[in-house]
């Protein structure tokens, strides 16, 4: 029989119109599927089932009712109403309900072991092989659920087992070839296997694809289809090289090195089974199968080509073990690595030098600590004689591979890669290369490892490899980070905006409780939908197809998404330095219109851009400061044609300049708070803009910009109520305002009797920021402002007599979702 193996990933079996299309690209010959569970689901079991563990008595049935949900819906879409999809959502319940259950169990226990969350996570898989099952027979074909305890046995090393390749491959042909014989599709959940007791072992993340590379090893399976997010393999990570290739082909070995060195797109162990087999394997894009996607297989090609492809892998650190009484002295090596094999840590690259002076290698930065423990204990004796020195640590550091077949015995191809990275000024740390030549291995400092693909991937001429671009496309994907009332204004906005050359395309919305994503754009209907949800008040979590997660988890599940040059827009009020630095190596630029994390510590607001630059990201915060007003864009144009700022100076929150409007036209005070919030002109804590909290914000990210290298605390700052307005709650400082009108009618007639008028400035410098509250003579070009509107004055060497002047609107929803999408415009397309 000619068999093929297909493996739908997760994004393939995102919901049930992804199940049909998978469906439809089943070989109607004799064929075996593989299927991961729904989009994002491992990862909602996996939250939900550490909760329970910790005593929470609530998340297991939220998630138990959000996965049937997900999966009913699923259900309904692929088959039609009758006695299948009947039995097929009852078995969708009973899975739901034994997994509220089985965490009740562990309320009580308060244990949460290896063993149990294997057994926890199997019911995504497995309920996803259901659905696809139960498809595949609505199309007519014959079909049948296999359990993968029938088939995978492992070594039983729960939450990352290694099969047992002859007691799977015997159990593979006996269960699974009569079935093909008869015509009949196997459909087996991936990820899962069974340890040697018969409890359900997983096979670590992305496990699936191991488990269609069994299947194709035992069946001698003429090819093996993994349908992902992704064109094929590709020569460079293209969110950091834009001119990366499809490649067309490409050996085994060098694909297991690219897998082994961070391409997220195959699992590092999926190759291991077909290894020395005649079994191609077929990476393919499931949104577009006319394309031909990579082949992996025992060929060599692309023989112009000594290298092929780069990958890298961030977030390393170097251990190195030196000291005099290393040399000659046998087993220094092999008590090193059996310290850190007791710690079950896995070292990426190791370089000894010929004079075995020292022996460094790369271990991740969170283990670092532990490995470090562990080689310290091991040779306590031999530090104690001198003997060794240290185990010294280097952090912030990436491992780049360099791979190509081609490299072995083609002379040269060490200088050039080290020739175009000291052209790039970037160097080099370690250095480790078999005699192979399958793999040169770098290690380089992590803020140059996006210049450095980039340089040695022109240096090899890559972009000319015969497979293809990247297929570009018209659509640049934002998620909001945020939908309260400027994410929804925006939302609003985004379906109607274009620049040329390309669409924006909102993919995903994400809120406190959760997030809704399409990854073909969401349509006009659901954003209503969502629009009137959050209108009324509900989270995105209990919105049509929403899933529940916090923010993190919800990025981190997008960032596994090919998504067409993403924007995330972070509209929140939140301190969510963290979120935007775990988003920008998966590709995404940033858009900001919250502005804590640039006006917080200035070390953090450093990292942020150094950690954009870093990736070769873009990062624009136009709303931070002016709302819809051009003030950060006037700036960078004043340097760029060569003048110098010297000083800004403004009323910069056009809420406190709605406050003042009011206040001079004889409305009280509490009822101008009252109606600014109403308006939206304020930030959700009115106390932010009364206080002085958002015009320091936005003065320290203008001090930011000439070179203020002070802190926020330095600062002196006039606040327009009493300090001990902030011991209070937000309710009960609204149901006081009342008790500040009588001040500020005394504090108005004073600067009117002086024919003055009350205006919130701050003053920016290099060396000093004063914020506060002053009396101006009428005179001041300040004294005109009304309403919301903004006024900023930059004193720079050109402009020292006759300050350059910008004035507009500074406050509400509107203008500042403007001012966002003026920032997303600018980054959008090619």
């Amino acid at each position: 029989m000619k068999i093929t193996v297909h493996k739908f990933g997760g994004a393939s079996v995102a919901d049930g119109s992804a199940i049909l299309h998978a469906v439809s690209l089943v070989d109607p010959g004799a064929a075996a599927v593989v299927v991961s569970a729904l989009f994002g689901v491992t990862d909602i079991l996996l939250a939900a089932a550490r909760k329970a563990g910790d005593g929470d008595d609530t998340a297991a049935r939220t998630t138990a009712a959000e996965l049937g949900e997900r999966y009913r819906a699923a259900a309904r879409t692929v088959v039609p109403a009758g006695p299948i999809r009947a039995g097929l959502i009852a078995q969708i319940d009973e899975a739901a309900q034994e997994f509220v259950t089985l965490c009740q169990g562990l309320l009580v226990l308060r244990e949460l072991t290896p063993r149990t969350l294997d057994y926890l996570l199997a019911r995504g898989e497995v309920l996803s092989a259901r659905v696809m099952a139960a498809g595949l027979a609505a199309k007519g074909r014959q079909t049948l659920f296999v359990s993968p305890l029938e088939l995978i046995h492992t070594d039983g090393r729960f939450g990352g087992a290694s099969p047992d390749l002859a007691r799977t491959d015997a159990a593979i042909r006996k269960v699974l070839r009569p079935l093909l014989r008869q015509g009949v599709v196997p459909v087996v959940p991936g990820f899962l296997g069974v340890a040697p007791d018969g409890r359900v072992a997983t096979l670590g993340r992305g496990g699936s694809d191991l488990t269609a590379t069994l299947l194709a090893r035992a069946l001698q399976a003429q090819a093996v289809y993994l349908w992902k997010d992704v064109e094929g393999l590709l020569t460079a990570d293209p969110r950091v090289v834009p001119d990366a290739r499809v490649i067309p082909q490409l050996n085994i070995r060098e694909a297991a090195e690219l897998a082994y060195y961070g391409a997220k797109v195959l699992h590092p162990r999926a190759l291991t089974p077909v290894i020395g087999k005649k079994v191609p394997i077929f990476v393919r894009p499931f949104r577009n199968p006319g394309s031909r996607g990579t082949e992996i297989s025992g060929r060599k090609t692309l023989t112009r080509y000594p290298v092929k492809a780069l990958s890298a892998v961030g977030g390393q650190t170097l251990l190195t073990v030196t000291g005099n009484g290393m040399l000659g002295v046998p087993g220094v090596a092999a008590r090193t690595f059996a310290a850190l094999h007791k710690e079950s840590i896995s070292v990426s690259l190791i370089s000894q030098a010929s004079s075995e002076h020292s022996i460094c290698f790369s271990v991740p930065e969170g283990e670092a600590t532990r490995a470090r423990g562990s080689l310290l204990l091991a040779f306590r004796e031999e530090i104690a004689r001198h003997e060794i020195d240290d185990v010294e640590v280097r952090g912030g550091l990436a491992t780049l591979a360099v791979v190509g077949l081609g490299m072995a015995g083609t002379p040269g191809i060490a200088a050039r890669v080290f020739s175009a990275l000291s052209a790039e000024g970037i160097n080099i740390v370690a250095i480790a290369q078999g005699s192979s030549e399958l793999n040169i291995s770098l290690v380089i400092e992590a803020k140059g490892v996006a210049r450095a693909q980039r340089c040695i991937h022109d240096a090899f001429q890559l972009s000319k490899i015969g497979g293809g671009a990247v297929p570009a496309t018209a659509e640049t994907d934002v998620i909001l980070l945020g939908f309260g009332l400027i994410g929804r204004t925006l939302a609003r906005l985004l379906p109607s905006s274009r620049k040329k050359g390309t669409a924006l395309r909102l993919v995903a919305v994400i809120d406190r409780g959760g997030f809704v994503f399409r990854q073909k754009g969401v349509s006009p209907q659901l954003l209503k939908q969502l629009l009137a949800a959050k209108d009324a008040g509900t989270s995105l979590a209990e919105a049509t197809d929403g899933i529940r997660a916090t923010p993190e988890q919800a990025l981190a599940q997008l960032s596994r998404y090919a998504l067409s040059r993403p924007i995330l827009v972070d509209v929140t009020a939140n301190d969510t330095l963290p979120l935007l630095l775990s988003v920008l190596p998966a590709g995404m630029d940033l858009v900001l219109a919250n502005k804590r994390p640039l006006s917080g510590k200035r070390r953090d607001a450093d990292q942020l851009k150094e950690a954009a630059t870093r990736a070769g990201r873009r990062l624009r915060f136009e709303a931070t400061v002016g709302a819809g007003l051009p003030i950060l864009d006037t700036y960078r144009k004043l340097e760029e044609s060569g003048d110098k700022v010297l000083k800004i100076e403004g009323c910069l929150s056009g809420t406190l300049g709605f406050l003042f409007t009011e206040l001079e036209r004889g409305i009280l005070f509490s009822a101008a708070v009252r109606e600014a919030r109403a308006r939206g002109y304020t930030e959700p804590d009115p106390r932010d803009d009364l206080g002085g909290a958002d015009v320091v914000r936005k003065a320290l990210i203008l001090g930011r910009l000439l070179g203020f290298t002070g802190e926020r605390d330095g600062i002196q700052v006039e606040s327009l109520v009493a300090a001990s307005a902030r011991s209070l709650s937000l309710e009960a400082f609204l149901a006081r305002l009342e008790q500040f009108d009588e001040e500020w009618v005394k504090r108005l007639e004073k600067a009117r009797q002086k024919d003055q008028v009350m205006r919130y400035l701050a003053t920016v410098t290099r060396g000093k920021i004063e914020v506060g509250l002053l009396a101006l003579d009428r005179t001041s070009p300040f004294a005109a402002l009304k309403g919301t509107d903004n006024q900023v004055a930059f004193t720079t060497q050109r402009y020292r007599k006759n300050p350059l002047i910008i004035t507009g609107p500074g406050a509400g929803p509107e203008v500042t979702a403007a001012g966002i999408l003026n920032d997303i415009c600018e980054l959008a397309g090619p």
